[in-house]
């Protein structure tokens, strides 16, 4: 009775395990309830924010400017897939998280699907010799491919000042 009780235990222990793991992987579709508020950059001031649909430049010196700014449907999939494709949930939990560089890139991702809300942040490290290239491709993808593509993103003005 003993032994039935104990592996009992076990296979409750890892039912939830498991539970917690497939909970951190992306769903084949994205669900309807997909947003997002990505912090990044230099003290993590550049947001793309999908729920209020705005974006915020960092103007460094400067008051940061923020504009209205909607993803498109297919922008949104493409995200969701390069999110899905980088294994954003858990790449970011098992990024570096210490700095070697001040000022250094600090990356900040809330978002929702399904009904649950995920929290990641972790630091853009360069000083290793081999940065986490999933994290840093699909930051470059986000900035370059996204945002600097988008019109409202080519209206703004040019920040003021530098990082040191």
């Amino acid at each position: 009775m003993r032994s039935l009780l104990m592996l009992i235990a076990c296979l409750f222990l890892l039912g939830a395990c498991s539970f917690n793991e497939e909970g951190s992987h992306f769903p084949e579709e994205m669900p309807e309830d997909f947003d997002f508020v990505l912090n990044y950059g230099y003290e993590a001031r550049d947001v793309i924010n999908t729920y209020e649909n705005t974006y915020t430049k960092n103007m460094i010196s400067s008051d940061d400017e923020t504009v209205k700014m909607i993803l498109l449907e297919e922008e949104m999939e493409t995200m969701y897939e390069k999110m899905k494709e980088a294994d954003i949930l858990k790449s970011a939990e098992n990024a570096a998280k210490s700095q070697c560089a001040d000022p250094y890139e600090v990356n900040e991702l809330k978002l929702t699907m399904n009904g649950e809300i995920y929290q990641r942040e972790w630091i853009t490290s360069y000083c290793d010799n081999v940065p986490d290239n999933k994290l840093k491709n699909f930051m470059e993808f986000v900035h370059q491919d996204i945002i600097m593509k988008k019109e409202e993103y080519k209206e703004l003005p040019e920040p003021s000042g530098g990082y040191d």
